[in-house]
């Protein structure tokens, strides 16, 4: 590896949930045992959940090793999520049977919260309805106690005018999870844009090459209007910033309405940024350290929870760090074949009634 590799941690009333991701290899494995063997003295449960696990050489065995043999008589170690190359691995150094393993398919499910996309996945461009099958699920989780959570790349503004004001939901994740609002609308967590970068951003909006739109917390606004933003928003049910000015406020998320190759300059040009498209004329730019994976990562943290007692459900690129990140993700069957790719489960279609087939799949609605 030429980095650290990445450790999720999420404590949990009495276990350790440790989520690791990329290799566990023998440049990796020493960060990775520094991370996880202090977490012993807590005394507490551990489970390592891989579903981001790419591999594991002997390097990385001995970091369990090391666990289970610091680990008290009354502490459990489970490990879970294991991909079919992994369980080859564990089979063959008989780790299998040292160990609580449960392969991918055989995870069992705790499903506290569910996070849902609005467009493409609540929302239909074809009817620019919510289904009433959706609406239907919905209603059932929360009878249930599970937590349903609208995560966006939307802003809190624009959302009240779409037609889901008609269903209860438990927090709202927008802008692509850099700002987060409870239940009644308040913000618990958010994460804005580089100070230095929005210097650049701000030079974008000012040059007027390209329809750019700067969001802060309480406004938004675009440089100038042009064909190609009134269509990519009656597209996508969304409707037109007012014109305005910058005046110096915080930005959490900028929008841009431009093609492949317009996104690909800005990729090079912005050096603390990620670009998303949810639209082919469509692009979302937020902070490096934001995406709907850190958002939700904070509500799971707000609520403790952990990651495998969420579910989120996408259908578009700004969908994929979230569908990576929970334990469970499902594609909509109208979603991009990348997603389909990571999902751990590709439901059908929105308007073929994709988010009530897939909660039946898992067994959380009748």
């Amino acid at each position: 590896m030429d980095e650290e590799i990445k450790i999720d941690i999420v404590r949990n009333d009495d276990q350790i949930c440790i989520s690791p991701f990329g290799r566990i290899d023998t440049i990796s494995s020493q960060p990775f045992k520094d991370t996880i063997l202090p977490l012993v003295a807590e005394k507490q449960n551990m489970v390592i959940d891989l579903k981001n696990c790419e591999y594991i050489s002997s390097s990385g065995l001995r970091v369990f090793l090391a666990v289970r043999k610091k680990m008290g008589p009354d502490q459990k170690l489970s490990i879970i999520n294991v991909s079919g190359d992994i369980m080859d691995v564990f089979e063959l150094t008989g780790f299998d049977q040292m160990f609580d393993i449960k392969k991918s398919e055989e995870k069992q499910l705790d499903i506290k919260v569910v996070f849902f996309d609005i467009d493409g996945t609540l929302l239909s461009y074809k009817t620019h309805k919510v289904p009433d099958s959706a609406k239907e699920a919905i209603k059932q989780l929360r009878s249930k106690g599970i937590k349903c959570v609208i995560s966006t790349g939307r802003d809190l503004r624009e959302m009240r005018k779409l037609p889901i004001n008609d269903i209860e939901f438990d927090a709202y994740l927008t802008l692509n999870g850099n700002i987060c609002l409870d239940k009644d609308e308040k913000m618990f967590a958010g994460n804005e844009i580089d100070p230095g970068e929005v210097e650049i951003l701000v030079s974008i909006f000012k040059a007027g090459k390209i329809p750019f739109v700067l969001i802060g917390a309480e406004n938004r606004y675009i440089n100038f209007v042009d064909d190609v933003v009134i269509r990519t928003q009656l597209d996508t049910n969304g409707t037109i910033p007012d014109i305005g000015e910058y005046k110096g406020e915080s930005i959490y998320q900028c929008l841009t309405f431009a093609n492949a190759d317009i996104k690909e300059k800005l990729e090079k040009m912005l050096d603390n940024c990620n670009i998303t498209s949810w639209h082919e004329t469509g692009l979302d730019i937020i902070a490096k350290t934001g995406g709907k994976d850190a958002g939700i990562r904070k509500y799971l943290e707000h609520q403790n929870l952990s990651r495998p007692q969420a579910m989120a459900f996408g259908d578009s690129d700004n969908d994929l760090t979230m569908l990576q990140y929970v334990g469970t993700g499902v594609a909509m069957g109208n979603g991009k074949d990348e997603l389909k790719k990571v999902a751990d489960y590709v439901t059908t279609d929105i308007d073929e009634d994709g988010i009530a087939n897939a909660l039946r799949h898992f067994k959380l609605i009748d």
